[in-house]
């Protein structure tokens, strides 16, 4: 074993599976709130930079923890014959929902304001902050053993979802239809970039029987979120990813109404 992967051997490290609503869920909340109140006290001192600053502090963040997750799921380590092997983890390939926060960030620190990227930011506050609210509420499927793992899952979700309600705050965000319909725009083409490599990625005979799951919408494997697992063994193909699409857009609805609410109240 080389000093490298004595290193990712070492981030394998172990703790009791977190709670939800337990010390770790909670102080993960804590902070996140923390930071959105700073960012909340310092929104009239806006800055081109300071916008910057919060998108690379999130998506490089991010990005490192996903690295350092891919590596550390792939190596297998046997303490009894000291045998290193490598095995991608296919079913946690980084191109979900929840990770497409980490590539739009790093993407938009190289886009000028334009049509492009307020389209992306508004993918970011009322699509991927569905996943980040879901794993705020309800993060039991998303704990595991793994102290790296617990931490990147913490702050990919959390940190997204500081990010999405930063943009909100800042007016790069706007609350309205248009912002709404860019930003689903923008979700259909990540799930069709997904699907096809669904597609791609299955038929290609790579996978030696792993499961390989974009968006959980793969036309050969069973969904494992909650209520869609079951409508793809019920549900024709078609229909259940139309389904999937829908419901994606009815949540982004409802983040549209609550933001539209919030700006109400606090204009009062």
């Amino acid at each position: 074993m080389n000093t490298f992967e004595k290193f990712l051997y070492f981030l394998q490290g172990e703790m009791n599976r977190p709670n939800p609503w337990g010390w770790f869920h909670i102080l993960w909340i804590i902070v996140m709130l923390l930071v959105i109140f700073i960012l909340y006290k310092v929104r009239n001192r806006y800055s081109e930079k300071r916008l910057k600053i919060v998108l690379a502090t999130y998506g490089v963040i991010a990005f490192i923890l996903e690295l350092l997750k891919q590596l550390i799921w792939a190596l297998n380590y046997d303490p009894v014959t000291k045998l290193v092997t490598w095995d991608y983890t296919w079913y946690a390939a980084p191109f979900q929902l929840c990770t497409t926060p980490i590539y739009v960030s790093l993407i938009c620190l190289f886009l000028k304001k334009g049509k492009v990227r307020t389209a992306l930011f508004s993918y970011l506050s009322y699509i991927t902050i569905l996943g980040s609210i879901a794993t705020i509420i309800l993060p039991d499927s998303v704990f595991t053993h793994d102290i790296l793992i617990n931490i990147h899952t913490m702050y990919l979700h959390l940190g997204s979802f500081v990010v999405s309600v930063y943009l909100f705050m800042n007016k790069e965000v706007e609350i309205n239809f248009k912002c709404l319909r860019n930003a689903f725009l923008v979700f259909l083409i990540f799930v069709l970039i997904a699907n096809t490599m669904n597609i791609v990625v299955y038929n290609s005979g790579i996978l030696n029987g792993a499961t390989f799951n974009m968006f959980y919408i793969s036309p050969y494997f069973t969904s494992v979120l909650p209520l869609f697992d079951y409508l793809y063994t019920v549900l024709p193909y078609p229909i259940y990813l139309l389904s999937y699409i829908i419901t994606i857009g009815v949540g982004a609805s409802i983040i549209y109404l609550l933001a539209f609410l919030i700006k109400k109240i606090f204009k009062k």
